[in-house]
């Protein structure tokens, strides 16, 4: 890579950041504080940042509320293509995310979001003062997608409220093509323990060949 082509991906990378994240302050080594991820801050009422007539229960996610991408009045980042924004009964926010969406053909399959995924996990190390042996990697199988996950994620407490950042890939077979998404996530844990560990399943990590195998089986 030439000089230019470095400094203007440095470039893209430090905008990227500074639209996503909003840094509160670190209070010691082993604690991050983030304030707002997309200008959202976790448990607010929704009424801050959507109608909440336009929330969509959906059967899976039991007394959770999904606003999606279109009903939502947030910062965003044209280096996504969509966000969603869900919710309590109670409207209060436990889950905030973002999505870039890679389409390849099983055979041209070329793991675009891992990479991005790995650049953004070294971005977040940096950014954060924190080594890159902090983030967690679990591996997931989510059977009502027939979806895997490759998740790295920092998990934390703030005023006794336990938290998750992520930044994960997740790999689909949706038309005959092999769909992967990169989501950056902020989460509570209370949102982790009832709504991610109840349907998703802690599976062994996976390589590119597995992806394909794995999805590629009905078609």
């Amino acid at each position: 890579m030439q000089l230019n082509e470095k400094l203007c991906a440095v470039r893209v990378f430090i905008l990227i950041l500074f639209l996503i994240l909003s840094i509160q302050s670190w209070a010691k080594a082993d604690d991050i504080f983030i304030d707002k991820l997309f200008g959202v801050k976790i448990l607010d009422n929704i009424s801050n940042y959507a109608n909440k007539k336009d929330g969509v229960k959906q059967d899976h996610l039991k007394n959770i509320i999904t606003f999606h991408d279109e009903t939502l009045n947030i910062e965003r980042n044209q280096d996504f293509d969509s966000y969603y924004i869900r919710t309590d009964k109670n409207y209060k926010i436990h889950n905030i995310t973002a999505r870039k969406i890679f389409v390849s053909e099983f055979n041209n399959f070329t793991n675009d979001c891992k990479s991005q995924k790995s650049t953004m996990v070294k971005m977040l190390s940096s950014f954060f003062n924190v080594p890159e042996n902090k983030f967690i990697n679990y591996f997931w199988l989510d059977p009502r997608q027939k979806a895997i996950y490759d998740d790295s994620r920092i998990e934390y407490s703030e005023k006794e409220i336990s938290l998750i950042l992520s930044a994960y890939c997740g790999y689909f077979s949706i038309n005959e093509n092999l769909v992967s998404v990169l989501f950056v996530s902020w989460i509570t844990g209370d949102y982790q323990n009832k709504h991610v560990d109840g349907r998703w399943t802690k599976i062994e990590s996976f390589d590119d060949k597995f992806i394909k195998t794995f999805l590629s089986k009905d078609l």
